[in-house]
């Protein structure tokens, strides 16, 4: 046999492996789409769940305005894995009002159980917002019990609206105060050689203090005071009225309390009973005599009667609609995924309702917006499809949630009106730019950035510091920005541009605040701006219309089957970090900040309220 012979010989044979390898790959991959259909199938199956008893609020994770995650998923993994807690799961704020609600007139549902301990928070504004339906509940004549083994402030201001609390014998009422941290990079970013370029405009725009600064600035924590001060006072009367004691007996002074927690020797729950925080130590099974004879249904399987009657879209031409809208998450360019409002999705969205107006017989929209800002060019794509609806004399009603800062209050510039929760962190008018660049990180390590440019403005590499000339260029853009911005505020709010700037300036407000200084036309929640919005359209006789947010599929999909997966050890170490959330956030902000003019209207102190 020849040489060549050989080699082709041996080339078949490689041939002959790569095909079965690749066809192999091919049948994994078809049994896998399969497998996975057959487990969505079975998952969407329905299990019959007698609907009445009580109602187990076993909230699982967090509270969002909406999310891109169907509750498919969530069952598709509780068939792979067995039924766990997944504290990672979000829940649509709004589909859980309107199961309290249907509840609330359901005569088979006789009362609501609390159940809290894999509940792991949400702002202010979604709680009393859920406490307003649970208010209505309890005015029903049907009552309320929460049992938990230690409730975290969101918690127990869920719990506060129960006609009895029950806490473990071992358990404790984390309520302490409100706190606003955030890490600190400067010394980091030095060591590591990095100079970062920054631009602004506002005395109190503090977005970016984490990379010029080792502490927050005097300025800012001014302002962070005042609005988290305000915050929390107005937590405490909510709990003080649905308790009906004050609230220095339910959270004293710490000199106060740990002198009553040393008569108590430490025991956190007779603490908490002693000072009328809960009504009843109980064990878990001492709970469940009590409870004996009560069928229980939980939240996640008592169904809306809407879920089994015809969909909106069946129903559209019949009856006005009013249309809700949802901006949730970090305005960035690009597609909606989880805590991102991707502006390519949202302004489809309302180009869409815009093209099928009087199809669909859509008479007002209600902006939910729920963000602390992002990019320029991103929050400008969303308020100029915003304007171009108003051209068709269409009213245009802002819902702001937990936060509308900065970005969220640029976009709400294209509203005829605003409705805010008291609660809501607003304002944060100012703008920034920041440009990291590496030259000095290279040069460390002996590598070395040089060549040709026709002009200094064309010089513009991260490999290299900025020309003095870009960054004279970048910075008159901000300003710039900053003054489109105090003007935008100013026509929408029938103000002067010194008046914007007097409360702009990257002032952060709250809700309340904001109403008093002209930020906001009204405080309320979703409901109350529904209802203006159907008055403006001067329609009684309407239904809402929920937009479901457009998202990836695959990306949605990819993120929750990535979320089912067992952790590493490294990955839970990581997760218990405190700051870990945070550290997170801040690294992913250098891939969320792509405007193609470097310009940002981001709160990012707004963000983390703990």
């Amino acid at each position: 046999m020849s040489a060549l012979s050989a080699i082709k010989s041996i080339w078949k044979m490689i041939n002959f492996i790569r095909e079965i390898f690749l066809n192999l790959i091919f049948l994994i991959i078809i049994i896998l789409i399969f497998s996975s259909i057959a487990l969505i199938k079975e998952a969407q199956k329905q299990e019959i769940v007698p609907q009445y008893g009580s109602l187990v609020l076993d909230i699982e994770g967090i509270i969002v305005d909406n999310t891109l995650y169907s509750d498919e998923i969530y069952a598709l993994q509780n068939k792979i894995y067995g039924k766990k807690v997944n504290t990672s799961r979000e829940n649509s704020l709004f589909e859980l009002t309107q199961k309290i609600a249907q509840a609330t007139t359901d005569p088979k549902i006789t009362s609501i159980v609390l159940k809290l301990d894999n509940f792991t928070g949400a702002d202010i504004s979604s709680l009393q917002y859920i406490g307003k339906y649970l208010t209505k509940f309890s005015e029903a004549n049907k009552p309320i019990y929460a049992f938990g083994s230690n409730f975290n402030q969101s918690q127990y201001y869920l719990a506060s609206y129960a006609n009895k609390i029950y806490l473990a014998p071992l358990g404790s009422v984390n309520v302490y105060g409100l706190s606003a941290n955030n890490l600190y990079y400067k010394t980091l970013l030095d060591n590591l050689k990095i100079n970062t370029h920054v631009f602004r405009v506002g005395t109190y725009k503090s977005a970016i203090e984490p990379f010029i600064r080792n502490d927050m600035s005097e300025e800012a924590k001014s302002n962070t005071t005042r609005w988290l001060t305000l915050m929390w006072n107005n937590y405490l009367n909510d709990i003080s009225t649905q308790r009906k004691k004050a609230d220095t007996q339910l959270v004293p002074a710490p000199n106060i309390m740990l002198t009553a927690l040393k008569e108590t020797n430490g025991n956190m729950a007779q603490y908490a009973i002693s000072n009328g925080l809960v009504d009843a130590i109980a064990s878990n099974y001492q709970y469940e005599l009590d409870f004996n004879n009560q069928h229980e249904v939980s939240i996640y399987d008592y169904q809306l009667k809407s879920k089994n009657e015809k969909s909106n879209s069946d129903s559209k031409g019949k009856k006005p609609l009013i249309a809700v809208v949802f901006v949730n998450g970090t305005i960035t360019n690009g597609e909606n995924s989880s805590n991102i409002a991707g502006s390519q999705d949202i302004v489809e969205q309302l180009r869409k309702i815009r093209k099928n107006l009087n199809k669909h017989n859509i008479q007002a929209i209600v902006l939910r917006v729920n963000s602390p800002g992002g990019s320029v060019d991103a929050s400008e794509a969303i308020r100029s499809e915003l304007e171009a609806l108003r051209d068709y004399q269409i009213p245009i009603v802002v819902s702001m949630g937990g936060m509308a800062a900065s970005g969220g209050y640029w976009i709400s510039t294209a509203s005829d009106y605003i409705v805010a929760s008291p609660n809501t962190i607003t304002g944060s008018i100012g703008i920034f730019g920041i440009i990291p660049t590496f030259e000095n990180s290279l040069s460390h390590i002996g590598v070395y950035s040089d060549g040709i440019t026709t002009s200094p403005l064309a010089n513009n590499t991260s490999t290299q510091n900025l020309p003095k000339e870009m960054s004279q260029l970048i910075q008159m853009n901000i300003d710039n920005g900053y003054q489109t911005f105090i003007s935008l505020v100013a026509d929408a709010r029938n103000m002067t541009t010194e008046q914007v700037d007097k409360i702009g300036q990257g002032q952060v407000w709250l809700g309340s605040e904001a109403s008093k200084i002209g930020l906001v036309d009204k405080l309320g929640d979703i409901d109350d701006a529904i209802e203006t919005a159907a008055t403006l359209a001067n329609v009684t006789d309407y239904e809402i219309d929920w937009q479901k947010p457009k998202g990836n599929w695959f990306n949605a999909f990819y993120s929750d089957m990535i979320a089912m997966l067992p952790k590493s050890t490294a990955e839970i170490f990581f997760e218990q970090l405190p700051a870990a959330k945070q550290l997170k956030e801040h690294v992913s902000l250098w891939n969320k900040f792509q405007d193609p003019q470097n310009r940002y209207i981001y709160c990012l102190n707004c963000a983390d309220v703990r």
